[in-house]
Formats: C-alpha cells, sequence, structure tokens
C-alpha cells in the first residue's frame, strides 16, 4: 500500500505556518492532524498560499502533487473554507480525494465584502484585496460546475458557521459527496477530533 500525503490548504485572510516556517499548531484543527498523521506515518503538507492568485496556488500544487506521485505516495488534497474549494478543484484537476471542512462554494460571490483587507490575520503581513482578486474564480466555479467527472468529496461541516450557510452548503453536497455534520461549532470547525474517523476512512488507514 502506498504511504499517504495530505497537501492542507488553510482559508481566506489565513495561514498554517507562521512566518518563521512553524506550524500554527494553536488552531485546535491543525493540532489535531499534525498528530493524527504522526500517528499514521502521513506526511502532513501544510503551505501558505495567496488567495489573490488561484492559478499561482493550482500550479504550485499541481507540481507538489507531481513530486509525491514520484515519490509513490498517494495524496488526498484537504482544507477549509477556501482551502475546501481548492481541494475540490484539484481534486476535479488530479482525481485524488477530497476533504473539504465548511467549504467556500462561490468564493466570487463570498469574498467581495472582504474588500480592502490589508493585513493577514494570522501572520501580520500587509497585503489588499480588490474585486479582480474576486472576479478570477467565477471561472474556477465554472469549470466545477460544468465538470462531469465523479469527484471523491467529503465535507466537514459545523453546523453553527457563523459566515457561510451551512444548510445550503449540505443541500448542495447531501447527494455528491460524504457529509459529516456536527452540532454547533463556527467557521473555524470545532470538532475536528470528532471528524478523525471520518478523516481516517478517507485514508484507508
Amino acid at each position: 500500500m502506498n504511504k499517504k500525503t495530505i497537501i492542507y490548504l488553510h482559508g481566506f485572510n489565513s495561514a498554517s505556518l507562521n512566518l518563521n516556517g512553524k506550524l500554527l499548531v494553536g488552531k485546535q484543527k491543525l493540532a489535531v492532524m499534525q498528530a493524527f498523521c504522526a500517528e499514521h506515518d502521513i506526511v502532513f503538507d501544510t503551505p501558505n498560499v495567496d488567495y489573490r492568485d488561484f492559478q499561482n496556488i493550482v500550479e504550485d500544487l499541481l507540481f507538489s502533487w507531481n513530486q509525491y506521485l514520484d515519490q509513490g505516495r498517494d495524496v488526498v488534497f484537504m482544507g477549509s473554507s477556501m482551502g475546501g474549494f481548492a481541494s475540490e478543484y484539484l481534486a476535479m484537476k488530479t482525481g485524488c480525494k477530497a476533504v473539504m471542512i465548511n467549504p467556500a462554494v462561490n468564493p466570487s460571490k463570498l469574498l467581495p465584502q472582504f474588500i480592502g483587507v490589508t493585513e493577514n490575520f494570522e501572520t501580520g503581513q500587509p497585503y489588499e484585496w480588490s474585486r479582480v482578486h474576486c472576479e478570477q474564480y467565477q471561472s474556477y466555479e465554472q469549470a466545477l460546475a460544468d465538470s462531469k467527472q465523479a469527484l471523491d468529496r467529503t465535507v466537514l461541516l459545523d453546523m453553527g458557521d457563523e459566515l457561510l450557510d451551512a444548510e445550503k452548503t449540505l443541500a448542495k453536497y447531501r447527494s455528491i459527496a460524504n457529509v459529516a455534520t456536527f452540532t454547533g461549532g463556527s467557521h473555524s470547525f470545532e470538532h475536528m477530533q470528532e471528524a478523525l474517523p471520518v478523516v481516517a476512512r478517507v485514508l484507508a488507514v
């Protein structure tokens, strides 16, 4: 059996690594996943990504995916919010499995509310978010909508998500994905420990 790699993608205006390249284990879901991956000898790849240039994210991660393939490793894409959307798109491009945590469904409609954001919430690094950055996602949303490919998707939902409408997400994915819902919680997703059996089934560990 091939060894496994999880490529994990954080959400919008967030990060997985601090400015020294260390995992932000203060985020509960990252700490839980790091321990789970260590226990099962799974590579937990957690790049910081810049959602101002989604095409560059896709190209970089397809390159990483190919490197892991060359090492004989099976890759699962996993991500939270915008990272969930990115994971679904990358699953479509590669045929890999995707685990989507409180995923952003229509980024081009969700992200305009953040126009003018000037500092990354986790790292404090300055940047500007504009309408052009939002509009780039329309073509990627359309590509997913038009795809006839059968994707292996698992969706983890905190029904208490204060940013995204979890009921609408559930309605979208109920018939096309394996969906696990958790009462309460938040957009940050507070049930990673409880969701580990679902993740373990995806990874077959």
